[in-house]
């Protein structure tokens, strides 16, 4: 028997659970309030049977594994430990290699702690750290039980103080910088990171101290400085004040996203427990799955004045005040809004009042916080109302850069339905028809695509044969009439707006036809044909609606089906006569066109990995171009398969 198994044949789930929700024996089963979501009556069920759970409400269910891992917030091996100790399991034995690695992880923890203990004491008692409790009472507003529980701390300035202290422990020099708490010169000089200075220890989800933000209390540079990356420290991953606020996010859903540390420390003393923060570097999806996990609904609080338009054209940076101004938080609204499309997730932005910070305003004016993070708006319309107001909408050239601007933001909408709703929410503030906005829109992504394609040509190539060892076949980047599609219909060559109209004009004389493509698609290990193969967002709508109706489920209504059908009425499809063949040749299209449509998507997608793994190689970034070269490595071979199914197909209808 596997440790998984013992543990789970030892562990009672209902005691488990029990810990955290009041149970109710209800014959076989057990209820209770869902943990997960707000609720007045019991939705949530634990069958002490079969040892699994389901919460009604939220959707949650599984194992006591998934349990914990969804209310602790822990990973499956966190999980398995904690389980395991309460079970009286000894896990199976760790190779040399993995127990000293996990040894010298808990001493640069041990080496954290202690550090916060350290900088801590010294706060409450040095007279050097005068001005620093001034700053936090008087300019800042905490409490003295506020610096306590966030256990604040202060640097003495000599630059020895805490590498004396800690070596007196037994840590050694190599510990020490490994935790980021020294530091050695090139003259092999080792000294203290943070002298003189607030310190604010940073803790990982768990509560550990793993990491420390800083401010300069002299006017001494640089003014904002944290801990480096570290084995224990992922600046990517942590979100401040996480360990605090799960609770508060679960019980409210809705997660409120700052930029630095005392705004979340301000709030949450004013009993807003719900707030957290980025790690002084881009928001990135690993932050806003952690959120994910507890809640639905994140919100963004910004500054007015970094939510402006010229800020927003340049990816919305909203690097304020943190704690390191060099990598300041930046709010990229394209990347937001596909984590917020792939994860699901209801993003909103509140603006705060011009000049004021989130802890200023919380502590001051308590009503008016909870007034700004209730009327948050929607991401997607902040931003295309940001973008919108910088062009003159009365003008006709105007409307059309205005179009070219919201084009990428209404493009990375997965979900039709939002995409037919902003692509009508645009029409309205240009007074134009949706009809023509979608098409305008589509325009404008070919055209960029356009643009990207030359950029990445002009840039040394990456070979995909050192990537996936299947080199794509040269052969295969024809014209569209050698991929079995008639020149007639699609003219100007490979493009794929001219694609997705095409492929649509067919499905729409035969939806079940699409059934057809994704078994060619699936064959050829790749994924069925989705509302992300399609750029137009009409042309999304209307493969949407198509879909469902090659699956017999109703349509359903929508206000962009004139546009789309417009759109598909224009094509003019090849006559492929009458007959017992008649049927066997649009089949053969319909499947050619996906196929086409499919392999056009996943060498865009390439070419942009390209001329990003360009300027990452350029900036000496490895830990970026390592992911971005695995990405490539898996398009390649995605690429390499579609064309090899054109192929297939072609030496198939020739014979």
């Amino acid at each position: 028997m596997s440790s998984i198994e013992e543990v789970k044949r030892r562990i009672d789930i209902v005691e488990v659970i029990g810990a955290y929700v009041k149970l109710q024996r209800a014959g076989k089963i057990f209820k209770g309030l869902s943990p997960f979501k707000s609720e007045r009556t019991p939705s949530f069920v634990v069958y002490p049977d079969s040892q699994l759970f389901v919460d009604f409400s939220s959707g949650e269910k599984g194992d006591v594994f998934a349990f914990l891992m969804k209310k602790e917030g822990w990973t499956f091996a966190e999980t398995l430990r904690e389980l395991a100790r309460r079970a009286g399991v000894t896990l199976e034995e760790r190779t040399p290699e993995q127990r000293q690695s996990d040894d010298h992880l808990g001493r640069l923890r041990d080496a954290c702690a202690q550090a916060a203990v350290f900088f801590h004491t010294l706060l409450m008692t040095a007279p050097q750290a005068g001005p620093c409790r001034d700053y936090l009472r008087d300019k800042r507003g905490l409490t003295d039980a506020t610096v306590l529980g966030w256990q604040l701390g202060y640097s003495l300035p000599d630059g020895q103080a805490l590498h004396a202290h800690l070596s007196a422990k037994g840590f050694t020099p190599q510990e020490l910088i490994d935790a980021g708490l020294l530091i050695e010169n090139e003259a092999g000089r080792r000294y203290d990171r943070f002298r003189g200075r607030l310190m604010i220890p940073i803790r990982d989800d768990r509560g550990r101290v793993i990491a420390f933000g800083s401010r300069s209390l002299d006017g001494s540079e640089p003014k904002y400085m944290n801990s480096p990356q570290t084995a224990l420290f992922d600046k990517g991953r942590t979100l401040f004040g996480l360990d605090r606020a799960r609770a508060a996010i679960r019980n409210e859903q809705v997660a409120v996203l700052v930029e630095g540390y005392m705004d979340v420390i301000g709030p949450q003393q004013a009993g807003f427990a719900n707030v957290v923060s980025g790690m002084g570097t881009a928001l990135t999806e690993e932050q806003f799955r952690a959120l994910k996990r507890m809640t639905d609904r994140i919100v963004l609080a910004l500054d007015p004045d970094a939510a402006g338009n010229r800020a927003v054209l340049r990816g919305v940076d909203v690097a304020r005040e943190t704690l390191d101004r060099e990598e300041g938080i930046s709010f990229d609204a394209r990347g937001v809004i596909r984590h917020e499309s792939r994860l699901k997730a209801d993003i909103r932005v509140a603006i705060l009042p011009e000049g004021q910070d989130p802890d200023e305003i919380a502590l001051r004016d308590a009503a008016l916080w909870r007034k700004l993070i209730e009327e948050a708006r929607p991401v997607v319309e902040h931003v295309i109302d940001t973008l919108l107001a910088g062009f003159d909408l009365a003008d006709p050239t105007g409307k059309s850069r205005a179009i070219q601007a919201v084009a990428p933001i209404i493009r990375d909408l997965s979900d039709p339905a939002q995409a037919d709703h902003y692509t009508q929410a645009v029409a309205r503030k240009l007074k134009l028809t949706p009809r023509a906005v979608a098409q305008a829109i589509g325009l404008a992504i070919s055209e960029a695509q356009r643009k990207a394609q030359a950029r990445v040509q002009r840039q040394t190539p990456i070979q995909a044969e050192t990537l996936s060892g299947e080199p794509p076949d040269p052969s295969l980047d024809m014209p569209l009439e050698g991929a079995g599609v008639a020149p007639a219909t699609t003219p100007a060559g490979r493009r794929s707006a001219d694609l997705e109209a095409h492929l649509l004009a067919l499905l729409a004389a035969q939806p079940e036809l699409l059934m057809d493509a994704n078994v060619a698609l699936s064959r050829a290990n790749l994924e069925p044909l989705g509302v992300e193969d399609f750029h137009n967002p009409a042309l999304r709508t209307g493969f949407f609606q198509l879909d469902r109706a090659a699956k017999g489920q109703p349509l359903g209504e929508s206000s962009e089906a004139d546009a789309w059908l417009a759109i598909v009425g224009e094509v003019v499809l090849p006559p492929v006569g009458d007959g017992e063949d008649a049927d066997a040749r649009r089949r053969e299209e319909v499947i050619r066109t996906g196929l086409r449509l499919r392999e056009d998507n996943l060498r865009r997608e390439q070419q942009a990995l390209r001329f990003l793994i360009a300027d990452a190689r350029e900036a000496g970034d490895e830990a970026t171009l390592g992911g971005l070269t695995r990405r490539l490595a898996d398009l390649t071979n995605r690429h390499w398969r579609a064309q090899k199914a054109l192929r297939l197909r072609g030496a198939l209808s020739a014979g």
